[in-house]
């Protein structure tokens, strides 16, 4: 059969769609502070951020993409390892993620506008949209990708290209000891690693719609993977004579205020506004919440997307997706009803919990061909988990095993993760040694 000639049209469309759903409310009200406490230091913060929020989650999708999917890397864990673990993520979602876009949407887009607008009735409202867009499983994707993501994207654009070359401020000390791995491990709660894994399914579908197979799949997808990362590129990209975008231009604009305000004095949402109003004036507020609005929009329906289309597969299809997709966004508005600080504050550890572990599994599927038997991924993926539920307690600032996990080296600088990954690793290699592995 003749391999389908690939359209650019095609890849440009579901490129800038995977993007919007990575740039969502993490993105718009994490970089500010980081910046905020990078101060003078903020090219290294800079640098933090991009590596962990573009590298890693663009890394993440590609390596998922060449695999072929998720389960082909968990099944060398378990059989069930992907259902519990992208279960896991999907709820995540729903208790975290999804409900957060509507919180920094209404509260800093809207609410940015119109102080009085009555929360509750807009989040339901909110959600209403996206279940319109999300509905239809086969052009969810498309609408995000031709509509909402240029509008969002040009805007933002000249948001912080502005701000950028015309500096409110000029950065002071820093109030971290070390701004990459501060930065670094800020991107964390952008949760971006977690869209690579929990939308890859509907990302490939969407590929795969539109008529692309084997080889051409292949390249189909990595030619929207680079689109996206190009995208997220200049949302979180850096310096360069004065060429400053989005999200590393948001970083920087936090710096500039870092004279002025300090991390404990003012909340991540209201920093970004501040910094907006000052940079632009009320048009420019006008501007940052209309993007606010599309970018935490465009997210909501992507995971949505998502988590409809996982649970529809777990379930057999005893749960139907045009199902799921009308109790996601029922689900989605009554936790959001709860505020964005009682959302973040309540649940932004998890993502601390579950980023070790995709990160373990995408360094597996880098070498997936190349690894001899499945002890190897069992130890690597175990040994990590144990280390992700003791740790968690310390992210919710309870520090009764710190004596303990203190002891494990690079502990100290957030990545206490990688040695025990590699133990495991060594211990299931030797431990599994001539039982091969399953063939994926």
């Amino acid at each position: 059969m003749q391999e389908k000639k690939i359209k650019f049209t095609d890849v440009l469309f579901v490129g800038l769609a995977f993007f919007a759903s990575y740039f969502g409310a993490g993105n718009l009200i994490f970089p500010p502070m980081l910046g905020l406490q990078s101060g003078s230091n903020w090219l290294s913060g800079m640098i933090g951020m991009l590596a962990s929020g573009v590298g890693l989650p663009i890394l993440a999708i590609i390596v998922l993409g060449m695999c072929g999917s998720v389960q082909k890397i968990s099944d060398h864990v378990n059989k069930k390892f992907y259902t519990v673990m992208i279960g896991a993520i999907m709820i995540l979602c729903c208790c975290v993620s999804i409900p957060r876009t509507a919180a920094v949407g209404i509260e800093m887009g809207l609410q940015g506008i119109w102080p009085g607008a009555p929360y509750l009735v807009f989040v339901i409202l909110y959600f209403v949209i996206a279940f319109l867009f999300a509905k239809d499983r086969g052009t969810a994707l498309d609408k995000v990708g031709k509509i909402l993501t240029p509008i969002m994207t040009i805007i933002l654009f000249i948001l912080v290209v502005k701000g950028a070359v015309s500096p409110i401020g000029t950065p002071g000390t820093a109030s971290v000891d070390n701004a990459f791995v501060n930065s670094f491990l800020g991107g964390y709660s952008t949760g971006d690693v977690l869209v690579s894994f929990l939308a890859a399914g509907v990302f490939f579908d969407s590929i795969k719609r539109k008529g692309y197979e084997g080889e051409a799949f292949r390249k189909a997808h990595v030619r929207a993977c680079l689109i996206a990362a190009v995208c997220l590129a200049i949302v979180y990209g850096g310096q360069a004579v004065f060429l400053f975008i989005v999200y590393g231009g948001l970083l920087y604009m936090g710096a500039c205020v870092s004279t002025e305000y300090t991390p404990d004095s003012i909340s991540n949402a209201n920093l970004l506004l501040a910094i907006i109003r000052s940079s632009g004036g009320q048009i420019a507020i006008y501007g940052l919440c209309l993007s606010v609005v599309l970018a935490c929009l465009t997210t909501a329906i992507s995971q949505i997307t998502a988590v409809a289309d996982f649970y529809e597969t777990a379930t057999h299809g005893k749960l139907s997706y045009k199902v799921l997709v009308m109790i996601v966004p029922i689900v989605t508005t009554i936790v959001a009803s709860f505020g964005l600080d009682t959302i973040v504050s309540l649940t932004s550890p998890w993502f601390s919990f579950f980023y070790p572990i995709t990160l373990v599994m995408t360094i597996l599927g880098i070498f997936e061909k190349k690894i001899p038997n499945d002890g190897a991924f069992k130890g690597a993926v175990y040994f990590t988990v144990i280390y992700a539920v003791l740790d968690l307690p310390h992210e919710y600032g309870f520090g009764f095993l710190d004596p303990v996990l203190n002891h494990i080296p690079l502990y100290g600088l957030g990545f206490g993760w990688i040695v025990p990954a590699i133990v495991g690793f060594i211990v299931g290699l030797i431990a599994w040694k001539g039982k091969g592995r399953t063939e994926t």
